[in-house]
């Protein structure tokens, strides 16, 4: 929580004391008359690092995993300094955790990797630039809420890399939906006043457990002594374009 308030305390005063240029001209908006000029959506691509954060006395995080993510983005300009940022992405996420059914197991390697896909739809405020030399540049941060599509287990041979055991964890061990934020800088190119590449990274962590925690005590293949936290977290790298 901490890192929130702060990122959003950054994005306050950015915002107001960049407001007191007076040479910079910013449009005044106003909430009764939106102009769909002013709306702008785009593609992106975004490979990812992602990996776990574990809560628990009998598993541990160990490592992360390279991700790809797609997604369609929208961009709305409240003025020349602010736009509403949202979009909706198709995220893979995940990483590699242990816990004493494969640090005890002679034929499993000792890390597994658990697989999440998920539907996410952030909503965020970016700060801009003026565009010169038609760069400009910009920090953003949000909140995001993601429906989770698939998810499951997979325990690896202890002498190659084939996978030994494949688990749904979906229906029983994975809650339906998670809420997390995001904060991250990017660049946008305008090639017209109406196509604009960029790129951007963005650091995303959960703030709910994706795990059903209390399940994975009555599941035969965990069997676990207390609840499981699993938080989901990632740094993404995405490029795309927008019109």
């Amino acid at each position: 929580m901490k890192r929130i308030a702060f990122v959003a305390l950054a994005i306050f005063f950015f915002s107001f004391s960049y407001g007191q240029y007076n040479d910079f001209p910013v449009r005044n908006f106003d909430m009764t008359k939106i102009n769909l000029e002013q709306l702008k959506f785009g593609i992106k691509v975004s490979p990812s690092i992602s990996w776990l954060n574990i809560t628990h006395d009998d598993a541990i995080g160990g490592g992360a995993t390279m991700k790809l993510s797609l997604g369609v983005t929208a961009h709305y300009e409240i003025n020349d300094l602010l736009a509403v940022v949202s979009a909706i992405n198709y995220n893979s996420i995940g990483g590699y955790m242990a816990d004493s059914r494969t640090l005890n197991d002679v034929n499993a390697k000792d890390y597994f990797k658990a697989n999440y896909t998920i539907l996410e739809v952030p909503l965020g405020l970016k700060i801009k630039t003026p565009t010169v030399n038609k760069y400009n540049y910009y920090i953003q941060g949000g909140v995001t809420t993601g429906f989770i599509l698939t998810a499951n287990e997979k325990t690896y041979a202890a002498t190659t890399n084939k996978v030994l055991k494949a688990t749904d964890t979906l229906k029983d061990l994975t809650y339906p939906s998670i809420v997390g934020y995001f904060a991250g800088v990017g660049s946008r190119y305008s090639i017209t006043n109406n196509f604009k590449l960029f790129v951007e990274v963005n650091y995303k962590n959960a703030l709910t457990s994706i795990a059903n925690g209390e399940n994975y005590i009555t599941d035969v293949n965990h069997a676990y002594t207390q609840p499981i936290y699993i938080i989901p977290a990632n740094m993404e790298f995405s490029f795309g374009f927008e019109f």
